[in-house]
């Protein structure tokens, strides 16, 4: 794959993130909402929902922020003209890290892998 097409590939995970992002800030907002309304009900279920839910949303932002920067690196690629075949070099190298959530995630050159 070259690295063109590794970049528009990450220009649509990054749209995917970005909505899921809206989509649990939303939710955050109406959890709020429907507590401030309804004040004394539900207050401790609601506040371990809301716990999780920033949980979800610091989980994504990261996510984000390593995609980001994967895509700055293409972009510099790109306009240096190096490594445009999207190949790894033998010098690469790859780095397997436990994340909190249990999962593992791949690291090649700092940028974020794929499973």
């Amino acid at each position: 794959m070259d690295i063109s097409s590794m970049y528009e590939g990450l220009v649509e995970e990054e749209d995917e993130l970005v909505g899921k992002l809206k989509t649990c800030e939303g939710f955050m907002r109406a959890m709020l909402e429907f507590l401030s309304r309804n004040c004394g009900f539900a207050e401790e279920i609601g506040e371990k929902l809301l716990t999780e839910l920033n949980a979800i949303e610091q989980e994504l932002r990261t996510e984000l922020l390593h995609l980001r920067l994967e895509k700055g690196l293409l972009a510099g690629r790109m306009r240096s003209g190096s490594g445009g075949n999207g190949r790894k070099n033998e010098s690469d190298e790859e780095i397997e890290t436990d994340c909190s959530d249990g999962h593992g995630a791949r690291y090649a050159h700092g940028m974020r892998g794929r499973k």
